[in-house]
């Protein structure tokens, strides 16, 4: 006679029906499927990664193309682009600035940002560079000054008082921008800001990144400052194509997971990432990368942050 301890084969296929589908994980009298369970769920989630970076197309959709070309020198711009001016200083090139701000389908001063946009206007007025008043001022205006208010006040621009103080006023703008039905109109957005300076600043700017696609779904949003050129890269399958002039000066890029780790393979890079480590803090981060070729293919079944430099400086 068998012992109480001995499993008949019946009790084995029982338990092993049970492992399959899910029932009676709870009942089982000697807990062999509750110390199973932990196991099987982290072989799942190592299947599905592994099964998800080696699809086409990531989780199945077609995989997204990047165009920065035009974000980085202003040819060739779309009509569909928006741009957003944040309260830092404006370094870019003033062409390029010139060309971006008036080529774009909505412009947008918020808070502080006017400031800069007064300042500029001010100090290029006698020059070819002359710019468009902003279609939208926006912000809790703590600090925007009184002179530059009553610049685009005189401008007839619309002003958006954004009080809310549980969202960054750039995430805001966003909302204001939704909210008069730009959202219908663009395609792009892009952020002027610095990298520089002020890290709590640069870590909202990023937030408002992860935020921007429940805000205005379908409009990639984009952040850029004199030196590079940043945005989200969302689970799936991308390519993005890179200006040659960047690959011929060896220019820098990164890929750095904000928030979660992630699985993630690169091609096009000069060091690719073949999906065997997790890219996370506390792990590795492609950091200082640069380019192979002018094509980059990226899967990932996390959100990254992709950034890009525009320029060989560093400064």
């Amino acid at each position: 006679m068998p012992n109480d301890d001995t499993t008949s084969d019946d009790q084995l296929e029982s338990k092993t029906v049970a492992l399959r589908t899910g029932e009676n994980f709870e009942t089982s009298n000697d807990g062999t499927a509750l110390l199973l369970f932990p196991v099987l769920v982290t072989m799942a989630r190592k299947w599905f990664k592994t099964l998800f970076l080696q699809m086409p197309n990531g989780a199945g959709a077609a995989a997204k193309r990047w165009l920065p070309a035009s974000l980085i020198d202003g040819h060739g711009l779309d009509d569909g682009l928006g741009i957003v001016l944040l309260n830092r200083p404006i370094l870019l090139e003033k062409h390029y600035f010139t060309t971006l701000w008036n080529g774009a389908k909505v412009r947008v001063a918020v808070d502080g940002g006017t400031n800069r946009w007064v300042d500029w206007v001010k100090g290029n007025i006698n020059s070819e560079h002359l710019l468009k008043p902003p279609d939208l001022v926006t912000g809790d205006f703590d600090s925007c000054n009184q002179e530059a208010m009553e610049y685009v006040e005189q401008l007839k621009c619309t002003i958006v008082h954004t009080p809310d103080q549980n969202a960054t006023d750039f995430t805001k703008s966003l909302k204001v921008l939704k909210s008069h039905g730009h959202d219908k109109q663009l395609s792009r957005v892009l952020a002027l800001c610095e990298s520089s300076g002020r890290l709590d600043q640069i870590m909202a700017n990023i937030n408002t990144l992860y935020l921007a696609d429940a805000i205005l779904p379908g409009v990639d949003v984009f952040l850029r400052s004199s030196n590079s050129l940043s945005w989200l890269v969302r689970p799936g399958e991308h390519t993005i194509d890179i200006p040659q002039r960047l690959v011929s000066e060896r220019i820098w890029c990164s890929l750095v997971p904000i928030g979660q780790g992630c699985q993630c393979t690169t091609d096009g890079l000069r060091w690719n990432l073949d999906g065997s480590r997790p890219l996370q803090f506390g792990s590795i981060v492609s950091t200082s990368n640069t380019y192979a070729t002018n094509r980059v293919r990226i899967t990932t079944d996390g959100p990254l942050l992709w950034s890009m430099g525009t320029t060989p400086k560093d400064m």
